[in-house]
Parts: structure tokens; C-alpha cells; sequence
């Protein structure tokens, strides 16, 4: 089971909710979350904040990783590794996921592929 969901039935068990804010993640109320917990959740805070955005716009469980790799496009972090098999890979991982900034990603990624001799 994804981890990010695994986190998210934890928190609740414990009476928590996990919400972003901005480039942050909000435990409510933070003054129950105990410090064990909370340093797992810095751990994953990136990938808690794309499944909760995931969730937030209707994605499967599933496709909330794919946030996360399509911040990492267009950022340039695939740049210098850029080879057909990888481009193929990852816009066969993008193509159906309707989310903006993966699609942004997917059209860098075909940007890239028109520029590339």
C-alpha cells in the first residue's frame, strides 16, 4: 500500500488531519501529534503534500507519485539523464494523468524531444 495513504490512516487514528499549506504540511491540532510521528511526517512531506493534492483534485491513490515526478521535469532534474527510454517512460506515466502540472511536465518533455537531434 502507498505510503503516503498509510501515513494519512495513521494520522487519522490518531485524531489528526494532515492538510497543505502552500509548500508546508498542517497537522491539526499539532499539540496531539506525538514527536515520533511528526518526524516521520517531515520525512515525507513531500509526498504526503502531492497524494493530499492528488486527493484534492480526484486523482486514484495511484497517481499522486506522478506530481512529484512531473515537479522534478520542470524543474530539469531528468535533464542530463534524458534518453529515449527515459522520455518514453515517463511520458507513458503522464499521459493520463489530468492534472496541470503534469501535463505541463508532458508538454516539456515533448518540447524537449522536438529539440533534440
Amino acid at each position: 500500500m502507498n505510503q503516503s495513504f498509510e501515513l494519512c490512516q495513521r494520522a487519522v487514528r490518531l485524531g489528526l488531519r494532515l492538510e497543505p499549506r502552500g509548500d508546508k504540511l498542517a497537522v491539526i491540532p499539532a499539540k496531539r501529534c506525538p514527536p515520533d510521528f511528526a518526524a516521520e511526517l517531515r520525512q515525507h512531506k513531500g509526498e504526503l503534500l502531492d497524494f493530499l493534492e492528488g486527493q484534492a483534485a480526484g486523482l486514484a491513490p495511484d497517481c499522486a507519485p506522478w506530481l512529484h515526478v512531473a515537479r522534478q521535469i520542470l524543474a530539469g532534474e531528468f535533464d542530463d539523464l534524458m534518453d529515449n527510454s527515459v522520455r518514453g517512460s515517463l511520458e507513458t506515466g503522464l499521459r493520463s494523468i489530468i492534472h496541470p502540472v503534469c501535463q505541463r511536465a508532458l508538454d516539456r518533455l515533448r518540447d524537449r524531444n522536438k529539440n533534440t537531434p
